[in-house]
């Protein structure tokens, strides 16, 4: 059976961490601080790494990856294949393959889903990389969703920002719409009712039962959105893209981090 070690027990890593142990896999985790896991925990991401055959990352954002694989690097086996699932954007993932060393291969692997499709295992993964490579690990990463090969790698980081760019900016926009709603004098459920039956309802449906709610689910952390759309900006993104991603920045800043994204459409700039 495959080994794995798994990097990242935050609210997506702890899921699928306890998804591959459920599956049989051998699993080693590490994460920065204590919580919740499946697998046995190593102390550091040397420890955890050391003679495992896959090595999978789930992390913040490209310094975390960067570090924690710059840590880990000289304790990788030859012919391990590095799985980096993290949101992190094309460039970094250059980045990091000059990081690892060159009997290491490495597939680039972000998810598209957020922890309810992370711990039924229903994610889409978005694979870049080598055919072998992608192949060599198709058995664990079918345990987490379907994995679709987009292309060489860095194709996968890269339809990931196309992805997450169209999602987190539409709630900017409905957070807009809403507003002007409000200044229109429309009440929201009037406003919301009529957008059900438009090509915005998907997202409506979403969003409906976490307004106003400081305690609903966090699916998706607004601060995690907002590190996305600013990668998306500094691939190239302009236009609404970057509008969504000062918003985000905003909210980040008046303390909303924490919250699901879907805080940012109540969220008041004034």
């Amino acid at each position: 059976m495959t080994s794995i070690a798994l990097l990242g027990l935050g609210r997506m890593g702890v899921p699928m961490a306890a998804r591959l142990a459920d599956a049989g896999y051998d699993l080693t985790v590490w994460n920065r601080t204590a919580r919740p896991r499946a697998g046995r925990a190593a102390a550091t991401p040397a420890e955890a790494v050391a003679g495992r055959d896959v090595v999978i990352t789930m992390l913040a954002d490209p310094p975390a990856v960067l570090r924690v694989l710059g840590e880990a690097a000289g304790a990788l086996k030859p012919g391990a294949v590095v799985v980096e699932m993290s949101t992190i954007g094309p460039d970094a993932v250059t980045s990091l393959r000059s990081l690892l060393p060159g009997g290491v291969a490495l597939v680039d692997a972000p998810v598209l889903g957020s922890v309810p499709a992370a711990a039924g295992g229903t994610l889409t993964i978005v694979a870049g990389g080598a055919p072998a490579d992608v192949a060599a690990v198709d058995g664990p990463l079918s345990v987490l969703g379907t994995v679709v090969h987009a292309g060489p790698l860095g194709a996968g980081a890269a339809l990931k920002l196309v992805v997450n760019a169209a999602t987190i900016t539409s709630y900017a926009m409905l957070g807009d719409v809403l507003a002007l709603a409000g200044r229109l004098g429309v009440a929201r459920e009037a406003a919301l009712d009529a957008l059900a039956g438009t090509p915005a309802g998907a997202l409506v449906a979403r969003v409906r039962p976490k307004l106003d709610d400081p305690d609903a689910p966090v699916h998706f952390r607004l601060g995690l959105a907002a590190k996305d759309l600013a990668l998306a900006e500094a691939a190239g993104a302009d236009g609404l893209v970057a509008l969504a991603a000062r918003r985000l920045a905003e909210a980040t800043r008046a303390g909303l981090a924490d919250r699901d994204l879907s805080a940012v459409v109540t969220f008041d700039r004034t």
